[in-house]
């Protein structure tokens, strides 16, 4: 199999202090409208901002405006591009989490999870609940930090995968088996028990400063093109 590039858009949330209330009245109506239901500053910011990077990723990918991108809502709330028409194949997914956005963008299936580094005070707990035995082992016979960082990338590299085939929660975590050695690349080893399931499919890992952060994708092992998006004033801002 041959790899494919990913293009790969993140952004800091204190990067655009002072500024999100104008990216948000930069957002068509229908998506101000959606942003102005969270009541959560945190999450509303994270919708606001994810949206922003989204409309950046794919605008450069399709070489058109930001505001000529129409979007409807897919049946399990993932976004899928209607306007322009996509190319065959064109595929792209956001994931979030604390301050950290990220917008994934390839020519085929792809997801991708993000997850900032932190505390996981019950990571024991859940490793025993959702991985399999051998990640789980990985998790338990790390400690501190180790264990942490162990847990959390597990947990990027399934979800990743999930979301890069729509399955979400449609399938236990513990089904989808994941590469639990942190000193060896990303990969699905198997699906419901069979490694033949798992084949077709690649992950890989993007470096994203306070964040641990996997990107799937059906075919080889991709190239990530990753980029960081540094807000400035975003033009048409304002009511319309």
């Amino acid at each position: 199999m041959t790899g494919t590039t990913v293009e790969l858009q993140w952004a800091s949330l204190p990067d655009f202090a002072g500024l999100m209330r104008e990216f948000e009245l930069a957002l068509p109506l229908d998506e101000r409208r959606r942003a102005e239901r969270f009541r959560v500053d945190a999450a509303r910011g994270c919708f606001v901002v994810g949206r922003t990077v989204l409309r950046e990723a794919l605008a450069r990918a399709l070489d058109v405006a930001r505001s000529d991108l129409v979007f409807e809502l897919g049946p399990h709330g993932r976004p899928a591009l209607v306007a322009p028409e996509p190319p065959a194949g064109l595929d792209f997914n956001l994931s979030h989490s604390s301050d950290v956005v990220v917008v994934a963008v390839a020519p085929t299936a792809v997801g991708v999870d993000v997850e900032a580094r932190r505390d996981v005070p019950l990571a024991d707990r859940l490793a025993r609940r959702f991985f399999a035995p051998d990640e789980r082992d990985a998790v338990l016979g790390a400690a501190g930090g180790a264990r942490d960082h162990a847990f959390l990338r597990i947990w990027t590299q399934k979800e990743a995968w999930l979301k890069a085939t729509g399955i979400g929660i449609g399938m236990a975590l513990r089904a989808v088996e994941v590469e639990p050695d942190p000193d060896r690349p990303p990969r699905l080893a198997a699906v419901d028990g069979s490694a033949e399931d798992a084949r077709g499919w690649s992950l890989a890992e993007a470096e994203i400063p306070g964040a641990v952060c996997t990107v799937a994708v059906r075919g080889g092992p991709p190239e990530i093109s990753l980029r960081r998006f540094v807000p400035t004033m975003p033009d048409g801002a304002g009511p319309r």
